[in-house]
Order: structure tokens, then C-alpha cells, then sequence
């Protein structure tokens, strides 16, 4: 596993530190970026006056994007190979150059090239390069539910992972004894590390009781742990199969119909019968139908051709065994030692109390012996914070492997942004609550985003707008579902704009003051009432989404009753009216939902950046770097922030 370089950066940056300050000034002083990530919502687009499509865009962007196919829009600002592009435009603009056509319409304006260019150069590279060609396998047994996404991430990150404790062991001279997963979910991937080849020691952290469960089900037929023992008696008679007075003479099996037969739970027996079988034991194989070599337990004792026992081999069984240990725990913070001492040092039955107290957050003092990395995979919002901040603040955690998902559920550290156009923002209640929240999980996480200086103030700061729009994958996107994302936005906005026709919602206002000091409803805000997803039928049309959304939303709690009387009488007719009204702001919204998608991806490079820069801010820290780890395009969130203790 060699080390790549501390971020993965265009050929163009030699210097990383040169690269943070690049990206930080852009996000903190280009407006077109800050309004098309976390100044716009794309649910005002039919609602503001004056509308958001000419509030936001320079006139000479709207008339190019006039002449152009949304298609070829796209292909420009994903795929079209700059370089040249700019230098025909800026030839153009110095009288140079005649030729001002591109795709047989009119030339992008050269403000629009260069903005797209700052958006490319300054993004994050998300290509996987696998140590080894071909893909990574999991055994049938062990990638029971995974969908064909999670296989990939699993696949690929359990090697990456192995191997990153090779690196760690190697580098530090002290084998780490304990991989920790931070939400583990139903623990895909630490029973893939915990099975071989890698038979890693899991400790799998999940806050959820029934995924816990799930998970455990899974460990059995993945064999890495045993069934529960049972054994047969005849509720009837009450005769056991096997007596558990030894002395006493053998017991035969009564004939009885199979229906009349129950199972209690039992300790396996230590005496074998006359034949050499362990009762107990086929009844085992009895119930979950395999083997005793392919559950992993012991041969039947009458095995003298070794069969069994060779079976058991070929499949790896006697190999060294991993462990899966599960803690039902929602985490907080990054201090996880009370945790650590707990369930890797398995306290005697005499410490049972000092380990109850330890969980709850006592810690005895002890020194642990344990060697942990942590890793996750998808840590939603603040968990990864969490995760990164694990290895400063725990004597144990020599290691961390974190990739995060979910950043609109990240919190904020520092308060409001603040935007030069006002008229573009919604006051949204859930953006007023994040920005006041000021949590000190949340975002940034490193000093130097904190005490970043611009022109508007002091430290980096991005809002839930913002965060939600870095999920988008716009790489990924084909005609047909580029199409099909824009159709489904068009329906809520023009929804939204019969709720305010209506008086369900009341018409949005351009805010006096936008965090905090005015009181406000969510109706008077022109709060988005959530619809939610909806089946794939409800968006064969508009009225068909429209009769599905209204139906969601009547059942509000709060809101339900104000939708049922203000859409009661909506008819087909009115519906297909709304269409042709404004059909021809469907372009104009896919246009603004294109450059929003394609800018957010610095959203993600600020958050990974910061991240990972914390990290560096720490002499502890020996190493760290992000990586990706698996295929952009079957797992976009594919950034691992890699952190390794001195």
C-alpha cells in the first residue's frame, strides 16, 4: 500500500497549503459561488418577485443558455475540455478571433468559462485507482443483503482497510489489536473484516437496538459465531433425548409425530453417545440444515477418514478466527476509552460494577492495553467529527479511516453566513435554527478555517443549503435521469407556487433580518411543506404528482388541515393550466440546478479539506491524508480522511 499524496489534487497543484488558501478565498469571495451554494433555494424559483432565474444569472449567461440545449449545457460544464474553449473566447473578446460560435449557436461567455474553470481546478479528484486489478470478492455467506452499491464499498474498503493496518503496524512497530466501527449499521463491512482472509477483531458501535440484532443474525450464517444449542424433548412425555444425569442409562429417541417436538435452549453435551455423536450437536445441524464443518464446529467424533475435518480445512476454518463484539451506544464525542476498557479488556466477574461505571463514562484510570483504529463507512453528519476527533483525544486509537456521507446533517460552529443579495434567500426556519446553533461538533473543525480572513468577516462558514447540494453526483448523471431529476423539480416548485396561489403557504418575503431577531411562522416564511418521496407513478404527470403530494401532505400534523381546504377544489384542468403557464421555466430551473450540483462539489472539498486539516493542526499525528476508495460512480461519497498516530 504505497502513500499517496496528502489530498488528491489537479496536476496543476504542487503545493497543498497553496491549494487550502486557493480554495478558501474562491468559496469566500465569488458571489456566483455562494449563491449557488447556500444562497438560492430552488423551491423560491417560481415564487419571488423578481424571479429568482434573473436575480441570479448575468444577462449574457441567460442569453447563451437561450441558445443552447439543456444537454449540451451540461456536457459543457462536466465534459467540455476547457483549455482551448477559454482560449477561443478570450481570442473573441480581444477582437482576435471572428468565430464566436460553439456547437453551432452562440460562444460561452468568457465569465462563464473562467467560473467553471475555478469550479474544476479547485475540485477534489475522485478517481479509484485499486491496488490490484479486477474486484474484490465476498464470500455468498457473508454478503447476505448487501445491495449491489454497498458490495462495491464494502468490498473495496475492507481490503483498504487491511491493508492500512499493515502500513500502521509497520510504521508504529506495535500491531493494533482492534479495528472500532463507528455506526456500523448492520455491520457489513466489520463482519467482512472480521471473516477471512482478513479475520480482523471488531468492535461494532451502533446506537440502533434493532439493527444490533440483525446484525447478530447475520454473524451466524456469515459462521462467525455459533448457533444457540438446542436439544429435543416430547412435550408430551416430557422424555429428554439425552439425559443430563450421566450416570443414568442412555436415553432412545421416542417415536413421536415431528409436530409434537419443541426446542429449549441447552448447553452442548460433553458426553458423546455410544455411536460417537454428539446429540446436541446434530440437532444443531438438524435444524439450520449445514454441516458441522461448514457451521465450524467440532467433526462428529466417528470421522476416522477425516473428511470432515478436511472439508473444514479447505474452507479456511482452522485458520485464526476474527471476533465481532457489538456496544449499543450513541456517540457523543470522540472519547471512547470508558467503552474501549470495557469490551476489549474483559473485566472478571469481581469487576463487573468498575465496568458498568466505565460505560456510563467513569474512567478507572487504568492504563488500557488495547491498540484500536476507527473507521466508518458513510458516517452520518457530525459522527465522522466524532470519528477524526477519536484519534486526539484517545490514548488507544492509534489510527482512522473515516468516509463521510450526509453533510446536511452536519451542524454549525460559527454562526450565519451572510449573503449580498438578501432577495435570494429564503427564511427557512431550519436554516435560521443551524445557523444560530453555534455546536461545537459542528463545522469547521480546524483552526485555520476558523480564523480564515475575508472580506465579509472571519471563518468559513456554509449553511444547510449548502450541505445538502455537495450530495448531488452530477458526473454521474445520463440524459435520461439528468431529465427525470429536472421533471421532478419542476413539479414541487410549480406545487409550491399553487400553495401560495392558494394561501397555504404564504408568499415568501424578501427578510429585514434573516437569522434570529424577527418572529416568524413557517407558513409566513414560505416554509416548504416536505412531500417526501413518493412512488414512481406519481410523477407519470404533473396532476398525478400533484394529487399524490396533497394527499402526503394532508395527513400533516400541523399543516394537514390548511392543505385539504385550500386544494379541495383543485381540478385536472387547473393543474394542465399551471403547466402551460410555466412550462418555460423548466429549462431555466434545470439550468440553475445544473450549475448549483456542479458548484457544490467545492462544498465537499471545504468539508473533506477541513477535516483533514484538523488533523494536521495535532503534533500527535504522524500522517494523514484523504484517499478515494472505491468507484465515484458506484459511490460518489468515495473521500476516506486516513489519519495515523506517532
Amino acid at each position: 500500500m504505497s502513500r499517496p499524496n496528502p489530498l488528491p489534487l489537479a496536476d496543476e497543484w504542487t503545493d497543498h497549503d497553496a491549494y487550502v488558501d486557493a480554495l478558501l478565498s474562491f468559496a469566500t469571495s465569488s458571489d456566483m459561488f455562494r449563491h449557488l451554494c447556500g444562497g438560492v433555494h430552488i423551491l423560491d424559483f417560481l415564487t419571488r418577485e423578481p424571479d429568482l432565474y434573473t436575480s441570479l444569472l448575468p444577462e449574457s449567461w441567460r442569453l447563451f443558455f437561450d441558445k443552447h440545449d439543456i444537454q449540451d449545457i451540461i456536457d459543457l460544464v462536466l465534459r467540455e475540455d476547457l483549455p482551448p474553449l477559454l482560449e477561443k473566447s478570450r481570442k473573441v473578446a480581444a477582437g482576435d478571433e471572428t468565430s464566436n460560435e460553439w456547437r453551432g449557436a452562440a460562444l460561452p461567455p468568457l465569465d462563464f468559462l473562467e467560473y467553471i474553470h475555478q469550479i474544476r481546478r479547485l475540485s477534489l479528484k475522485r478517481d479509484f485507482h485499486p491496488p490490484h486489478p479486477g474486484n474484490p470478492s465476498i464470500p455468498r455467506r457473508i454478503a447476505v443483503g448487501m445491495k449491489t452499491k454497498k458490495y462495491h464499498e464494502v468490498a473495496h474498503f475492507s481490503r483498504y482497510v487491511d491493508s492500512l493496518c499493515a502500513v500502521v503496524d509497520e510504521q508504529r512497530g506495535d500491531n493494533l489489536t482492534h479495528v472500532v466501527d463507528f455506526g456500523s449499521g448492520q455491520s457489513y463491512l466489520g463482519r467482512t473484516l472480521a471473516s477471512p482472509p482478513y479475520n480482523r477483531h471488531i468492535v461494532a458501535i451502533e446506537r440502533k437496538h434493532q439493527f444490533i440484532n440483525g446484525a447478530k443474525d447475520m454473524d451466524i450464517y456469515a459462521q462467525l459465531t455459533e448457533k444457540k444449542k438446542v436439544r429435543m424433548y416430547n412435550a408430551k412425555t416430557d422424555k429428554c433425548v439425552k439425559c443430563a444425569d450421566p450416570e443414568a442409562p442412555e436415553a432412545t429417541e421416542p417415536e413421536v409425530p415431528s409436530q409434537q417436538l419443541e426446542t429449549v435452549e441447552s448447553a452442548p453435551s460433553e458426553e458423546p453417545a455410544e455411536n460417537g455423536e454428539d446429540v446436541s450437536m446434530v440437532n444443531v445441524f438438524r435444524d439450520i440444515s449445514l454441516t458441522p464443518g461448514e457451521i465450524g464446529f467440532a467433526p462428529f467424533h466417528n470421522d476416522p477418514n477425516g473428511k470432515l475435518a478436511k472439508k473444514k480445512e479447505s474452507a479456511g476454518l482452522d485458520q485464526p478466527r476474527g471476533t465481532m463484539d457489538y456496544i449499543e451506544h450513541e456517540i457523543k464525542d470522540g472519547y471512547l476509552e470508558p467503552i474501549i476498557k470495557d469490551v476489549i479488556e474483559a473485566p472478571s466477574a469481581g469487576d463487573k460494577q468498575e465496568s458498568i461505571d466505565t460505560v456510563d463514562g467513569k474512567d478507572n484510570g487504568k492504563p488500557s492495553d488495547a491498540k484500536v483504529m476507527v473507521i466508518s463507512l458513510h458516517s452520518c453528519g457530525n459522527l465522522l467529527h466524532h470519528g477524526v476527533r477519536s484519534l486526539v483525544v484517545n490514548p488507544s486509537v492509534k489510527a482512522i479511516a473515516m468516509i463521510g456521507c450526509c453533510y446536511n446533517l452536519v451542524t454549525e460552529r460559527l454562526g450565519p453566513a451572510t449573503y449580498k443579495l438578501p432577495i435570494l434567500r429564503s427564511m427557512h426556519p431550519r436554516l435560521t435554527q443551524d445557523a444560530v446553533a453555534y455546536d461545537p461538533h459542528g463545522f469547521p473543525m480546524s483552526r485555520r478555517l476558523e480564523d480564515f480572513e475575508h472580506d465579509d468577516g472571519v471563518g468559513v462558514k456554509l449553511n444547510i443549503t449548502a450541505r445538502s447540494m455537495s450530495l448531488q453526483a452530477p458526473y454521474n448523471w445520463g440524459r435520461e435521469d439528468s431529465e427525470n431529476f429536472f421533471t421532478r423539480h419542476f413539479y414541487r416548485t410549480l406545487l409550491q407556487r399553487i400553495l401560495v396561489d392558494r394561501n397555504v403557504v404564504e408568499k415568501p418575503e424578501t427578510p429585514e433580518d434573516l437569522y434570529g431577531t424577527e418572529e416568524s411562522t413557517e407558513t409566513k416564511t414560505g416554509n416548504p411543506l416536505i412531500v417526501g418521496s413518493l412512488r414512481k407513478a406519481a410523477f407519470a404527470s404533473f396532476p398525478a404528482y400533484a394529487r399524490a403530494a396533497t394527499t402526503k401532505l394532508s395527513r400533516d400534523p400541523h399543516f394537514g388541515e390548511k392543505v385539504r381546504e385550500g386544494m379541495a377544489d383543485l381540478t385536472d384542468e387547473e393543474l394542465a393550466r399551471y403547466v402551460e403557464q410555466y412550462w418555460h421555466a423548466k429549462k431555466k430551473l434545470s439550468v440553475v440546478w445544473t450549475l448549483m450540483a456542479y458548484s457544490s462539489a467545492l462544498v465537499e472539498a471545504i468539508i473533506v479539506v477541513d477535516r483533514w486539516q484538523f488533523l494536521r493542526e495535532y503534533d500527535t499525528v504522524q500522517d494523514c491524508w484523504v484517499e478515494p476508495v472505491f468507484d465515484y460512480s458506484e459511490s460518489p461519497r468515495n473521500l476516506a480522511i486516513i489519519g495515523i498516530k506517532k
